[in-house]
């Protein structure tokens, strides 16, 4: 049961369980913490959440994002509290602030919960080694792209630009 957030900072995601700004609520779930709800629909293409860098942190953390092969950052909330999905709702797409902005893959209605795949930014994941997303196509292990990119079955449609290329880090394909 999804029930509102009063620990949202009122200044940063508009008031506690209010929409925040751009049609999208954040809420708390007991089994899973905060969680991003659509407030309105949203249309495939439409970006839905714009998440802007933070900071830089040295190393990868629990709810760092990864924009380049050796840069996690942190990005502002809401996009940091989007939770993983198998079967997710929107895609990253790199934006012009070092960030990712999240794209709806198809229409969104309200109180869909917003989500993406983690495995679409990271080239190792720590952040949820083991998948509670409940899709039928759960995966039950997200351990990163470096695992999941020759997976016949997993065809993801958004990536983050650093991952798009042929050049691996090292030259290797294997890293």
């Amino acid at each position: 049961m999804l029930q509102r957030d009063s620990e949202v900072d009122a200044g940063r995601a508009g008031g506690p369980g209010q929409v925040c700004g751009h049609g999208i609520r954040l809420v708390m779930d007991p089994g899973k913490g905060r969680c991003v709800i659509s407030a309105t629909r949203f249309v495939r293409g439409q970006t839905v959440v714009v998440g802007d860098v933070e900071r830089v942190v040295p190393t990868r953390t629990n709810h760092s994002f990864q924009v380049g092969w050796d840069t996690h950052v942190d990005l502002t909330s809401p996009a940091r509290d989007i939770n993983h999905s198998c079967n997710p709702n929107t895609g990253i797409r790199d934006n012009d602030r070092g960030g990712f902005d999240f794209i709806a893959l198809r229409e969104i209605v309200p109180p869909e919960e917003i989500t993406w795949d983690y495995e679409t930014s990271e080239y190792v994941s720590i952040a949820v080694p083991r998948c509670l997303c409940g899709e039928a196509n759960c995966r039950s292990v997200i351990r990163g792209f470096k695992y999941r990119r020759h997976d016949k079955h997993w065809q993801p449609t958004h990536l983050a630009r650093y991952l798009g290329g042929n050049q691996l880090p090292g030259g290797s394909d294997d890293r």
